[in-house]
């Protein structure tokens, strides 16, 4: 019998935890994808969305050390892109959505904002858990719409730190 409750309780954190892991990325969605960090020291340079005649976001693409990632979500859509300066990185994203995501706004370490769409149903933000991470990473659901959902990676980057030493 105590085995069995010990299960029980292990199953129940295992769930629990991979209920706060995917909360951002359930739902309905054909495709998932996930672009970014493969090495630490790897950047993001270039950020490029996809959008659809009602501003529904339909792709994504993002470069990372001078490298395209493949373009995820569906084909077609007008393309809009945000290049970062040297140095520059991500350090907020905040946007629109409903069924579709319709708005981002990036916002940079060095007081740049980029936004684009449009500010359509539900208001959401995503911020680094510390003080000092950036963006490092974009994962995502989209079916043959549009973009569905959208949670984002932070890292420190180690060569701010290295003053310190």
């Amino acid at each position: 019998m105590r085995f069995f409750q010990v299960l029980v309780l292990l199953g129940g954190i295992a769930c629990s935890f991979h209920g706060v892991l995917s909360e951002q990325l359930s739902g309905t969605g054909s495709g998932f994808f996930s672009i970014g960090e493969e090495k630490p020291g790897d950047r993001i340079q270039a950020v490029q969305f996809f959008l659809g005649f009602f501003s529904e976001f339909k792709g994504i693409q993002v470069k990372i050390n001078d490298q395209w990632s493949e373009k995820y979500g569906l084909s077609g859509g007008n393309p809009e892109k945000f290049t970062l300066w040297k140095g520059e990185d991500i350090i907020k994203v905040s946007g629109y959505h409903n069924l579709c995501i319709h708005s981002i706004t990036m916002e940079t370490n060095f007081g740049r904002a980029f936004t684009i769409g449009e500010s359509t149903g539900q208001k959401f933000t995503a911020s680094p858990p510390e003080v000092g991470m950036v963006l490092s990473g974009i994962r995502g659901l989209h079916d043959i719409i549009c973009i569905k959902k959208m949670s984002f990676d932070w890292k420190y980057i180690p060569e701010r730190f290295n003053h310190l030493k």
